[in-house]
């Protein structure tokens, strides 16, 4: 049994490694590598991408929605502050209750979108170990596929050369053979022969 590859979140940062499933190179080599593991970890990645951009929408609805209630609670305030309008005091109350419980959401929603590159960074980690651990196995079986098919073509070509050579000998000897009988008895003999032999 084979130790497995753990790489180190370093190696990330480091080497600046891109989201694997997005990089052409990796789409072309594993992207459809019927593999548990590199599938498995592609999906978890994917899921979190996905998660990452519904989270960041829902921050921006949030921050749209809280800006429209604050631009309300200045409007009722005005009504209330300098036209007297008492009535429109309930009213201000709920827009500040809705600005309270957007700032609550805006608050859980933004924790978890920083959470979220780190989750992130730990997936494409995972994908990658897993792309190694197939990338290997896949080499091995490669080469040794590889060696035996050059292999197979050294004798398929020494093969190949016996058989150029005996085609061009046998050809050789066939068109001087020819050449030699229509010299010495002409073609209307050599033709007649040809009927009676080559049946």
């Amino acid at each position: 049994m084979r130790r497995t590859i753990d790489l180190d979140e370093r190696i990330l940062k480091k080497n600046r490694i891109p989201l694997l499933y997005n990089e052409p190179s990796w789409v072309k080599l594993f992207g459809k590598a019927k593999d548990r593991n590199i599938q498995r970890a592609k999906e978890e990645l994917m899921a979190l991408v996905e998660k990452e951009k519904e989270l960041d929408a829902k921050t921006k609805d949030l921050q749209r929605e809280k800006l429209k209630a604050m631009k309300m609670i200045l409007g009722i305030s005005d009504s209330v502050n300098n036209e007297n309008k008492t009535e429109n005091i309930r009213l201000l109350d709920e827009y500040k209750n809705k600005v309270e419980k957007i700032n609550e959401e805006l608050d859980e929603l933004i924790f978890q979108l920083e959470t979220m590159p780190k989750k992130i960074r730990e997936a494409n980690l995972q994908l990658l170990n897993a792309t190694i651990e197939y990338g290997y196995k896949e080499l091995n079986n490669r080469e040794k596929v590889l060696r035996e098919a050059i292999e197979e073509i050294d004798i398929l070509r020494t093969r190949l050369k016996g058989l150029i050579k005996i085609k061009y000998d046998y050809e050789e000897w066939i068109n001087e053979t020819y050449r030699f009988f229509h010299g010495l008895l002409g073609s209307d003999t050599i033709e007649k022969i040809d009927e009676e032999r080559l049946r």
